[in-house]
């Protein structure tokens, strides 16, 4: 018999901002308090633009094929990725942070997305460019009727 496989992805936008997120100054890396940073990186298209972009540019059947699932359940896999937006809003040091917790290929795959999505706005100071540490979490879901 066969099963029926329904995959999907699901974006937690709730990326809490204010709490893993930060800014480093120029001559080295102290991580300041967010409510210090005046206006934080930003995606094109602000939070909706983001999630549609991960939406529509994550390979969802990464999840389907390296997730095993048994009949009438669900399997949830989350990649948690860090990575900065630099102050010409480019991304880099894009790494997952609990690559212990996830298929290899689902971390590779949100760390793909992230890696070539299009250059951000960055985060000011006094209105002074600064390099900006974002987190974002992935869901991958895959469920056998």
């Amino acid at each position: 018999m066969r099963l029926k496989m329904k995959m999907g992805i699901l974006i937690a936008l709730c990326v809490l901002f204010s709490n893993i997120t930060h800014a480093q100054t120029l001559t080295n890396t102290i991580a300041l308090q967010s409510d210090t940073i005046e206006v934080e990186a930003k995606f094109p298209g602000g939070a909706a633009g983001w999630a549609s972009y991960l939406q529509h540019n994550l390979r969802a059947e990464v999840g389907a094929e390296n997730l095993k699932v048994k009949r009438h359940h669900t399997v949830r896999q989350t990649v948690l990725v860090s990575f900065l937006v630099n102050k010409e809003g480019k991304i880099s040091e894009v790494t997952v942070v609990n690559p212990k917790e996830v298929h290899p290929a689902l971390a590779a795959e949100a760390m793909r997305v992230i890696k070539e999505g299009p250059d951000w706005s960055p985060a000011t100071i006094n209105s002074v460019p600064v390099i900006y540490r974002q987190m974002q979490s992935i869901t991958f879901e895959v469920s056998a009727e």
